[in-house]
Formats: C-alpha cells, structure tokens, sequence
C-alpha cells in the first residue's frame, strides 16, 4: 500500500511526458501534406445504371476529370 501513491503519481505525471509525438512521426504528416498531386489521379468509384430498364447497377471507377467529362456527356 506503501507503494501504490507513489506509483500512481509517477504515472500520472510521466504520461503527458510521453504523450508528445516522436520525430519520425512528425516527419511523415509533412509528406502527407505533399501528395495532392497525387489527389489528381485518385480513383472515384460510383454505382450506375447503365440502361434504364434495369435495377441492376454496376460499379464505374472514373478520376475526377473523368466524372466531369462523363456527366457533360449525359
């Protein structure tokens, strides 16, 4: 019983000591801020019905340009 006071405060004040992020960690958020080249050529998938008498749909992968391309086109 001695014991467990203490080691409740050193736990409870050594956890915001290690909550702190390591630098590896930090590294790898500012390359993820750099791939939005990258958003470009990322897939969108979408259901569609392909001919009106059906209720089947069937799943299109298209980019975002392509989407655009494809919705003048309807």
């Amino acid at each position: 019983m001695r014991f467990a006071l203490p080691l409740l405060a050193l736990a409870t004040l050594s956890a915001p000591a290690l909550a702190t992020e390591p630098e590896d960690k930090k590294d790898e958020k500012k390359t993820d801020s750099q791939q939005p080249a990258d958003a470009k050529n990322e897939k969108i998938c979408r259901y569609i019905r392909m001919d009106m008498s059906s209720r089947r749909k069937e799943r299109v992968c298209l980019t975002k340009e392509g989407w655009t391309e494809f919705n003048q086109g309807n």
